[in-house]
């Protein structure tokens, strides 16, 4: 009984550090979905404005994307297969999201990482 009682407090408290210290926080892939917030303005077509430029995203076929920066008429060369990847070439031409976080978005992409990331200090 004595050994049962310990490893219930051992693991309380191992429970609570976790929750304190270690807190669950957004995979790279929503941190930049929450920045790059994309609204649909009509099917196959989304926009934001980021960073003083307005972006719009048109889908031009099935895993193809195509950015354009409204202001400037521009058109980003990327290739792009998802929506998400078109959030992280937006996030990172308005200087939004560092190339660090792009990077670990698209690994994320490519791989399929857990939903929850847990950052180790």
């Amino acid at each position: 009984m004595g050994r049962h009682r310990f490893a219930l407090l051992a693991r309380r408290a191992f429970e609570e550090h976790a929750d304190e210290v270690h807190q669950v926080t957004e995979s790279p892939l929503d941190q930049i979905r929450t920045l790059v917030d994309l609204s649909e303005s009509v099917p196959g077509t989304w926009e934001c404005e980021l960073g003083g430029d307005a972006y719009r995203v048109r889908q031009r076929g099935h895993d193809h994307y195509e950015v354009e920066v409204v202001g400037r008429r521009t058109v980003i060369d990327a290739e792009l297969g998802t929506l998400d990847d078109a959030r992280v070439v937006i996030g990172g031409h308005a200087r939004v999201v560092s190339s660090a976080l792009a990077a670990a978005a698209v690994l994320q992409l490519r791989r399929g990482t857990p939903a929850v990331a847990v950052p180790l200090e």
